[in-house]
């Protein structure tokens, strides 16, 4: 029986917009020499930002950051983040493209995927949760303080919106929490992946449910032990609490199966447990910049400045940016100069260079004449007779121009 194809993605259309919007792409990529352990902390912040983040981009000494500002409007690209590395520290910039603004990290504390699953009793093992992408929490963001609040929009434009009608809870697979330290002003990513399972079940009897194969029951006399036991749980495992609990509703896929989630038959009750998978990270806010990696500093950690002096610097960057923009300006005109004087002057030349390969080719009346003639004195010396008029055209045409038609 010939199969029929199934529906094995999700249209473009509504991968990539979700409430209307466009969902926000990013770059994440590293500046100068950075060590091994800088190197595969960008990896790990390329998964955390899947699936709409570059995984296998690969950057080159000659390129800059103006490249790869180049290729986001095209790839749609809408978020830049950037690791480096000098003798004081790792620092990371965050930038909006193509226009900023731009915020200045350091990196005081990282830990990377593979360290977070060494310290774990039974880590998660990677499946399918990095298809969609993660929801965001935000942790004491709430302040008045100018920079608090566009390290908040920020970090929200930087993930996509969710859309509470049309989300599905399938799609829920993972976390990013951003949480701001109230006293020390710094700034904690943490990465958890999202597993709901069965509430009210002992691990043995979750075992039994969710494997094909029967457990190993050769040290127990009778199965009430295995069942009430737990299964093997240690006794630093801890059960489920009443806090985690939620409602998943008939027909949703939310509960872990065999094989992911899996359907609900009927309304029942699920815990919800978060497993961190890495990579933490600690940050220090340094400054904030108004353009991308370029602009008037909005905020800096170390310096402040009279508003005098700041109305001083703001006239001082306008004055540049305007001598900047004449020098272009006039650099542009020096190029259409000159790209006009070259036209002109191959435009010449290349006349000059056909006059003197066509003048030896050229055909004038009296060529064709000559060879008119040549063909009718043939055709006499052959025949004995004159030709019929008409027989040579070239010798028609000279009889036209004779006549002066």
């Amino acid at each position: 029986r010939k199969q029929k194809k199934r529906r094995t993605h999700v249209e473009d259309d509504a991968q990539e917009k979700t409430g209307g919007e466009k969902v926000p792409k990013s770059f994440v990529v590293r500046r100068g020499k950075v060590p091994a352990l800088v190197r595969e902390l960008i990896k790990d912040v390329r998964k955390m930002m899947s699936p709409f983040t570059a995984l296998k981009l690969k950057e080159r000494k000659s390129n800059n950051l103006k490249d790869f500002v180049a290729l986001s409007g095209t790839l749609g690209v809408s978020h830049m983040l950037c690791f480096s590395t000098t003798e004081m520290g790792t620092y990371l910039r965050l930038g909006k493209l193509p226009r900023g603004p731009t915020m200045h990290f350091r990196v005081d504390q990282y830990c990377l995927c593979k360290d977070v699953a060494a310290s774990q009793r039974r880590p998660h093992s990677p499946g399918t949760e990095f298809l969609s992408p993660p929801l965001v929490v935000l942790n004491n963001m709430q302040s008045e303080d100018r920079h608090v609040k566009l390290t908040d929009i920020m970090v929200q434009n930087l993930f996509p919106a969710i859309d509470v009608d049309t989300a599905k809870l399938a799609q829920c697979r993972r976390v990013v929490l951003f949480r701001r330290d109230p006293e020390t002003g710094d700034f904690d990513v943490r990465h958890y992946v999202v597993h709901i399972k069965v509430a009210g079940l002992t691990r043995g009897v979750r075992k039994i449910v969710r494997k094909k194969a029967l457990p190993n029951l050769s040290k127990y006399q009778d199965i009430s032990e295995y069942v009430t036991g737990g299964g093997g749980m240690s006794d630093s495992e801890p059960e489920d609490a009443e806090d985690s609990k939620v409602e998943i509703q008939a027909g949703q896929r939310a509960i872990e199966g065999i094989r992911g989630p899996r359907r609900s038959k009927e309304e029942e009750a699920a815990a919800v447990k978060l497993v961190e998978i890495g990579p933490r990270l600690r940050l220090q806010l340094l400054k904030i910049e108004e353009g991308f990696c370029e602009g008037e500093v909005l905020y800096h950690h170390h310096v402040s400045k009279s508003p005098e002096e700041i109305a001083k610097l703001r006239e001082e960057m306008n004055r540049r940016k305007a001598d900047k923009d004449a020098r272009k300006r006039l650099q542009r005109e020096n190029v259409e100069k000159k790209k006009h004087a070259e036209e002109r002057k191959h435009g010449r030349g290349a006349g000059k260079e056909e006059e003197e390969e066509a003048h030896p080719l050229d055909y004038t009346g009296d060529h064709e004449h000559s060879e008119s003639d040549d063909d009718a004195a043939y055709y006499r010396q052959q025949v004995g007779h004159d030709a019929e008029e008409g027989t040579f055209q070239t010798h028609k045409r000279k009889e036209r121009g004779e006549d002066g038609r």
